[in-house]
């Protein structure tokens, strides 16, 4: 069986290490678990353009070799707590990312529902982790730096599909500016990845190139056959289920992608006035202009609601993250797209904890939503309110894992006029 990095690296992060960082860092642990799964495609993607000439190739090699000598891998439950450990993960981040590691981890926890401080403690961990791994596989392998490059290289496409959107356009620039050749032209094209491979590994496969492209643009063409008569899904789309201010869908806030998920694909939704937004495909931005522009779409006296799909807030708080702003913009121009446009801001929680503590929560995040909607630009006029329905709609039980309680906790936008 061929040697899998990705999985080799998630393989030390189990149920007793992310229980472990979840007390620590204070959050749950479906929120580290996925913040992990963004994480590890990151790291290794930084560490593969690192590698990908022949100095940092041996960097990379000097630096696996070290963590897997330390012992790190054995004591993982203990990472956090190691002052030294962590100050050295954060140096290597620091060597990767530059100074995007900021936006980075910003990206990672409006991603996964966590702290931005947790995510870059995170990313600390799990930065000597990946390398102790990589040292490892290579010590059994008897890998020396240009073995632990192509390693890398040849391992790429299991987790470059893994990055969050917001963390695959930040290293977009940077992963391409470490790697030190000269690749810059083939970022622009969009097809770096390819290029780096190419150079890299020399003039010998250069033939490679073409064919992966040309593979490229066959999948697609299949992907375009397969979703085919989609493009107004969102108007059909569970997450605007229509009721009167009775949840009858699942929504899943901003808890939509997990460990092993795919990233999301990002897309350009045109508005009326003809402004276009940056949004993920599908999501709440595309599913309102879709239904909006539709003419035969009929709101009936109940509205439809729509869940917003990259909107967090801090832990068991009212306040948005940063990167929930983007989002909150997105509105704001569909708003003003469409001054007809009349909407309500609804907040929702799971069944645990006291429904008089969960009614104040999601009431204080539906106003939170609402006034960020407005500081932004939104005319007010077109807010009708928000009200917060605390667990009164939840669906999972009490007892059901934190994962599956996620689509409980959500914030949705009622259409009341079009």
């Amino acid at each position: 069986m061929s040697f899998n990095l990705l999985d080799a690296v998630k393989g030390y992060f189990n149920n007793d290490t992310i229980s472990k960082a979840a007390s620590s860092l204070g959050e749950n642990e479906g929120g580290i678990s996925k913040a992990l799964g963004g994480i590890i495609p990151a790291i290794l993607s930084g560490l593969s353009a690192k590698a990908s000439s022949s100095h940092g190739a041996e960097e990379v090699a000097s630096l696996a070799k070290d963590a897997h000598t330390s012992g790190v891998l054995g004591n993982l439950g203990g990472l956090l707590g190691d002052g030294s450990l962590l100050a050295k993960g954060a140096e290597l981040l620091k060597s990767l990312f530059g100074d995007k590691m900021g936006g980075i981890a910003d990206a990672i926890a409006g991603f996964a529902g966590i702290k931005s401080s947790s995510a870059g403690s995170l990313m600390s961990m799990a930065a000597p982790v990946t390398l102790g791994a990589i040292g490892d596989h290579a010590a059994q392998s008897n890998l020396g730096a240009s073995g632990i490059s192509a390693l890398l290289s040849g391992s790429r496409n299991s987790w470059s599909g893994l990055l969050p959107a917001g963390v695959g356009s930040l290293l977009g620039g940077s992963v391409v500016n470490m790697s030190g050749s000269g690749h810059e032209a083939a970022a622009s094209s969009g097809a770096h990845h390819a290029a780096d491979t190419d150079e890299a590994v020399g003039g010998g496969v250069r033939w490679l190139v073409p064919l992966i492209l040309l593979a490229a643009l066959g999948f697609l063409a299949w992907w375009l056959l397969q979703n085919k008569g989609c493009s107004n899904g969102g108007a059909s789309n569970t997450h605007g289920t229509q009721h009167a201010d009775t949840l009858k869908h699942g929504g899943t806030g901003g808890d939509t992608l997990h460990l092993n998920a795919g990233v999301r694909e990002s897309a350009k939704v045109k508005l009326a006035n003809g402004v276009e937004i940056e949004a993920y495909k599908g999501g709440i931005e595309s599913q309102l202009v879709a239904f909006l522009d539709d003419k035969g779409a009929v709101l009936d006296s109940n509205g439809k609601w729509f869940d917003f799909d990259n909107l967090n807030f801090k832990l068991g708080k009212a306040d948005l993250t940063d990167s929930s702003m983007v989002q909150v913009n997105n509105l704001v121009a569909i708003l003003k797209a469409y001054p007809n446009v009349k909407m309500k801001i609804g907040g929702y929680t799971d069944i645990s904890g006291k429904p008089e503590d969960n009614m104040k929560l999601s009431q204080s995040r539906a106003d939170a939503v609402l006034a960020a909607i407005v500081k932004a630009g939104g005319n007010a006029a077109q807010l009708t309110g928000a009200e917060g329905y605390g667990s009164k709609f939840a669906k999972e039980p009490a007892t059901a894992s934190d994962e599956a309680r996620k689509k409980d906790r959500r914030t949705a936008v009622k259409l009341i006029a079009k």
